[in-house]
This record gives structure tokens, C-alpha cells and sequence, in this order.
């Protein structure tokens, strides 16, 4: 990079981003071991593998901020078309895991399409509000903005019930930021809120209507009543207890008992096996590092003039915000398990190089807005 370009680099949320992803492998070093030896009969098999990711992860987003934000809004269409394709594959052809079809096999490579389809459907959600420029009074317009959010929000919800609550608040979200009708948005949350408080008896009534699959009913009886739900919420049981055992400091780095207790400790649970080993303090400092990223992605968002690149970089703050609340609260018990990923800490490729790109873009936007500036 020549020094001009340096000094368009967007060094605050890169550098949180780094720091993330380091002291999130040194946690999943200790907390894949046990899972990488009984599954691969080497311990660090895990690690390195992420550690491959997480380096061409890096590579990937660098590369991704040198690319103009124009060159998204060019092709959004049809990265959105590919990606609703992949969805709809994977809910009638996928593979299965915790009950729920996630996956797709092709050519031998295995991904997750509904991580795909969050950043496509950020991207094509910007360029598509930018051209009707928020009018959502004329009929046609509103209705073209519905179904690009909620027809792969339905598609994956089918299968994948939290991935579509996720889908769901991003373009509820971005919506809700440009739309000059905020007593509906509110009407939303209130019933986000009902639904949180009466999920209990709303899961039996659903589950007696067969809107609700056995596993996601289970879950939510198990959040409300761990004790009575024993193999249900077992994982989520096991992680309380390492969160507990961990205190103010910690066990200390590596001295984890429960990960050899917690199924996958590396994936959704990595935050219990970090609060064991590093205790409140070690939590508090990622926590940390994760409100820089936000609170950063947030503020390059809001003081854009181009709506377009303000829905952009906004739509991506909402779903690493997101999915790092959803995470912590579910492995916390005050939300229902829901396989949620850790932003850049959980071992898997899907995600995380989802995630890179994402950030990729948000850097591009500071580079290329300082320009024309």
C-alpha cells in the first residue's frame, strides 16, 4: 500500500477486529481440544483448521476494502438471486444438524447458504431502498422491499427458525431506519417483547397447532425449566456451571473442566469456556473489544450522506450486534438455545468468513468516502 492509502485505512475497526480474532483463537485452542482429539485424534486439529480460516479471513477483508462499495450495489441483484437459490436448496436438500437443515454439499464443499444470505440480503436491501428512495407510501414499492426481507426470511425460518429471527431484525431494521412510519416498528417490538415474556405458553399453543418442530418446542421448555428438561438442556446447564466455577478471575488459561463436559465446547459455548478459564475480567475485556467494533461500525454508518452506504455498513452492525447478544444470551439461559455463532471466536468457516467480508465493506466504505470527500 502506497502512504496515501494508509492513511485511508479504517485502522480502529480492523485493529478490534484482530484482536478479536487472536484472543479468540487462544480461547478455542483450549476449548477444541478435547473435541479435536475424540473426533480427529489430534488435539490442535481444530485450531489449525480455524486458524486457516481465520487467516484467509483476513486476507479476504483486506482485499474486500480496496473494492468500491459501487461494485456491490452493481451486482446485488444477482448475488441475492444466488443466494435465495442455495436457500431454498438447503430447505428441501440440505443436511440436518441439531434438528434443523443448515447445511449444503456442493462439489464437496460444505456451507452454510443462510450465512450467505444475510450479507446479500443487507446489500440488496440497500441498493433497492436507495432507489425508491425510502417512499414506502407507494404500494409496489413497499411490497418490493417485503419480499426481498421476509421471502428468504420464511424460506429459512421453515428450517431454521433462529437464523430467520435473525434475518427477520436485520431487515426490520434497516427498514424501520429510513421508514417515516415508526408506530409499526414499535408495534413489532412490543410483540418481540410478548413474545419473550409468554414464550412458554405461546410454545405449548403453537406445538399443539404443529406450527413448532419437536426440537425448538424442546428448547424452549428447557429454558424455562432446565431441571425437568435434563438431556435438553444439558449443554446449556454445563455451560452455567463453567460460567460459575470461573468467578472474578478465572481457573486459569487451559484448566477448563467442563469443556470436556459441554458437546462442541468450540462452537456456541466458547463463551462459558472463556468465562471459566479467564474468569469476569477475561469476559469483560472481549465484551470490550466487541462494543469498539459496534459502537465503530455504527458510527462510520450514521455520519454517511449517501443513504445507500448508511444502510450498508447499518445492516452490518445490527447482525454482528446481533448475533454476539444472541450468543452470550443464550449461553447465559436468558434466551432459548438457538445455535447462534460467537462473531469471530466460534470455531466454523461459514460464519466467520461471512463476517470478514462484511467488515471487508465496511473498511471499503471509509476508504472510498474519504476519497470523493
Amino acid at each position: 500500500m502506497t502512504n496515501k492509502n494508509i492513511r485511508k485505512f479504517e485502522y480502529i475497526t480492523f485493529t478490534a477486529m484482530l484482536f478479536l480474532v487472536f484472543f479468540g483463537l487462544i480461547v478455542l485452542y483450549s476449548a477444541s481440544t478435547v473435541s479435536s482429539n475424540r473426533l480427529y485424534n489430534n488435539p490442535i486439529y481444530l485450531f489449525l483448521r480455524q486458524s486457516i480460516f481465520c487467516i484467509a479471513g483476513i486476507l479476504i477483508s483486506i482485499l474486500v476494502s480496496f473494492i468500491p462499495y459501487k461494485f456491490y450495489s452493481k451486482f446485488a441483484k444477482y448475488i441475492f438471486l444466488v443466494c435465495l437459490i442455495f436457500v431454498v436448496l438447503t430447505a428441501f436438500a440440505g443436511r440436518i444438524s441439531r434438528g434443523a437443515s443448515r447445511w449444503l454439499t456442493l462439489r464437496g464443499l460444505i456451507f452454510q447458504p443462510s450465512e450467505l444470505m444475510k450479507l446479500a440480503m443487507i446489500i440488496y436491501m440497500s441498493k433497492v431502498i436507495t432507489e425508491i428512495k425510502g417512499d414506502f407510501e407507494n404500494k409496489e414499492n413497499f411490497l418490493r422491499v417485503m419480499m426481498i426481507a421476509y421471502i428468504p426470511t420464511f424460506i429459512v425460518a421453515l428450517s431454521n427458525l433462529s437464523t430467520g429471527i435473525i434475518l427477520f431484525i436485520i431487515a426490520t431494521s434497516m427498514i424501520f431506519v429510513v421508514s417515516k412510519k415508526k408506530l409499526i416498528f414499535l408495534f413489532i417490538m412490543t410483540m418481540i417483547v410478548v413474545a419473550y415474556v409468554f414464550a412458554y405458553p405461546m410454545a405449548k399453543i403453537l406445538s399443539s397447532a404443529g406450527l413448532l418442530k419437536a426440537y425448538q418446542v424442546g428448547r424452549i421448555f428447557a429454558w424455562k425449566e432446565p431441571e425437568n428438561y435434563p438431556d435438553i438442556a444439558y449443554q446449556t446447564m454445563q455451560g452455567i456451571y463453567a460460567i460459575g466455577s470461573g468467578r472474578i478471575s478465572g481457573r486459569g488459561y487451559l484448566q477448563s473442566i467442563q469443556k470436556s463436559k459441554i458437546p462442541e465446547a468450540q462452537n456456541d459455548m466458547i463463551f462459558t469456556i472463556l468465562c471459566e478459564e479467564l474468569g469476569i475480567v477475561g469476559a469483560g475485556l472481549f465484551l470490550v473489544l466487541y462494543l469498539i467494533l459496534i459502537y465503530r461500525i455504527f458510527y462510520i454508518s450514521f455520519r454517511q450522506k449517501n443513504i445507500s452506504l448508511m444502510l450498508l455498513t447499518f445492516g452490518i452492525g445490527v447482525h454482528i450486534a446481533l448475533q454476539t447478544i444472541l450468543n452470550i444470551g443464550v449461553v447465559t439461559n436468558i434466551l432459548p438455545n438457538t445455535g447462534v455463532t460467537l462473531p469471530f471466536i466460534s470455531y466454523g468457516g461459514s460464519s466467520l468468513i461471512v463476517m470478514f467480508i462484511e467488515i471487508g465493506i465496511v473498511m471499503s466504505v471509509v476508504r472510498y468516502e474519504r476519497v470523493e470527500q
